[in-house]
């Protein structure tokens, strides 16, 4: 881990992806305290407007995460959620900011080690981005 933590807002459905991150509590795995769970009904109420606020307010990545394409909970289209972090995606470019640092993953319900293991892969990398883009004075 760097000298300063990276900090990484994670949004997760109430179902798998709640799951998951209590699976990984029970299990004892753990994941730095720098990464702040947003827990969300459904990964379909995430926007463009939330994915931008959460980086305003400091993150410097940001994983969406929730069901498996075809088992959510309301039988939400994914095609929609994707197409929702595409577009985001492409406001980041726009706006200079890298456009890994949002990612969206997708988990069965339970996997805590997964969980934890998405979670530092995706720290790892927004720590290899920070490393790589000279610092703004």
């Amino acid at each position: 881990m760097s000298k300063t933590e990276t900090k990484i807002a994670v949004f997760v459905c109430n179902w798998d992806g709640l799951s998951c991150m209590e699976a990984a509590a029970q299990h004892g795995h753990c994941y730095p305290a720098s990464v702040k769970i947003v827990r969300v009904t459904c990964l379909s109420r995430i926007h463009l407007g939330l994915i931008l606020k959460a980086f305003e307010l400091g993150a410097e990545g940001v994983m969406l995460m929730g069901c498996e394409p075809g088992n959510c909970h309301y039988d939400t289209d994914s095609a929609l959620l994707i197409k929702e972090c595409e577009k985001a995606r492409n406001v980041l470019r726009l706006l200079g900011i890298e456009e890994k640092r949002l990612t969206l993953s997708h988990l069965p319900r339970g996997d805590g080690y997964s969980f934890v293991r998405l979670i530092a892969d995706f720290v790892e990398e927004i720590e290899q981005i920070k490393t790589a883009t000279p610092a703004r004075t």
